[in-house]
């Protein structure tokens, strides 16, 4: 079985740590860097040609912006969005900047590496507990009921 190459770009350094590893332990992955901003990261990228890029939304110079340079870089890497900011709107905007999926950090849980490997096989992954209303939103219909 291959490996997947990966970046993982979290400012918080525990929680960067934690995910990578996650994923050397789990066997399916190949760290080949991180970071803790999003200075730098598309060169980073660019060298290491991952194929997959764990971003967290709210570290300095990552989020859509970050999303957006990295799905114009070829090879195009999967980019999977981290936060504990999942709101609707939050959520909408980095899915609009290109991302595969979007995992809630209070949410990952012991299927975190296996939900990025479903990322990099195509799905679209919305890890959130108000999902519908994200897909309301990118859908631009307004949300029902109540959004947390």
């Amino acid at each position: 079985m291959s490996t997947i190459r990966v970046v993982v770009a979290d400012d918080d350094e525990t929680m960067r740590r934690a995910m990578v590893d996650v994923l050397e332990a789990h066997g399916g992955f190949s760290v080949v860097g991180d970071v803790a901003t999003g200075v730098g990261l598309t060169e980073l990228v660019a060298a290491a040609q991952p194929q997959l890029v764990v971003l967290d939304v709210r570290m300095a110079s990552g989020g859509p912006a970050a999303a957006r340079a990295l799905r114009a870089q070829p090879p195009h890497p999967v980019v999977v969005a981290v936060s504990a900011s999942n709101d609707v709107s939050t959520v909408a905007e980095m899915f609009r900047a290109g991302v595969n999926g979007f995992l809630a950090k209070g949410h990952l849980g012991t299927t975190f590496a296996d939900d990025l490997v479903r990322c990099t096989r195509g799905q679209v992954l919305i890890g959130v507990p108000h999902g519908v209303h994200v897909l309301r939103a990118l859908g631009n219909r307004p949300p029902e009921g109540p959004v947390d």
